[in-house]
């Protein structure tokens, strides 16, 4: 029982991690697109980055919305909660070293400390939270939640 408990309880947390940062995209999208966040005065690196940047918003906000459906999957023991928490697991570290890779090879990081805590900070909360999702679906068991006669279960391991 204490395990199921357990399972439960990081499903939870797993699913508000999920909100947060669903949130947090869209938050970020809202604020760079209306605001001049950028504050790099090189011409050329400016302009690299923004053309970098604008290629993000459709595919985060599509990570935002399988977030957000892993989170309310979870939250209603769902199957699909646990693969859309795994692909935005995923997805959340790929997004985290493609941008680790950008701003190490274009200086981004050594621009100033404005720029480098708030890409710093991102980096490591897709990086951090990726990881962390994944690793909290691995470690909890599947439950037939839903009542459909353990087709969803992972099978019995067998022997020792």
């Amino acid at each position: 029982m204490e395990r199921s408990t357990n399972g439960r309880r990081r499903m939870k947390i797993a699913a508000a991690i999920e909100f947060a940062l669903a949130g947090g995209f869209l938050a970020f999208w809202t604020a760079f697109l209306l605001t001049d966040m950028v504050d790099i005065a090189d011409p050329r690196l400016r302009e690299v980055y923004l053309g970098f940047e604008s290629a993000f918003p459709p595919a985060d906000i599509v990570l935002a919305i399988v977030l957000a459906s892993g989170g309310i999957g979870l939250l209603r023991g769902k199957p699909y909660g646990r693969l859309l928490t795994l692909a935005g697991g995923g997805a959340l570290v790929f997004l985290g070293l493609l941008d680790v890779t950008f701003n190490v090879r274009q200086g981004i990081y050594s621009l100033g400390p404005g720029e480098a805590v708030l890409n710093g900070a991102i980096n490591l909360a897709c990086l951090v939270s990726g990881i962390l999702l994944i690793r909290t679906i691995g470690a909890v068991p599947i439950r037939d939640d839903d009542g459909a006669g353990g087709r969803d279960a992972a099978p019995a391991r067998r022997g020792g």
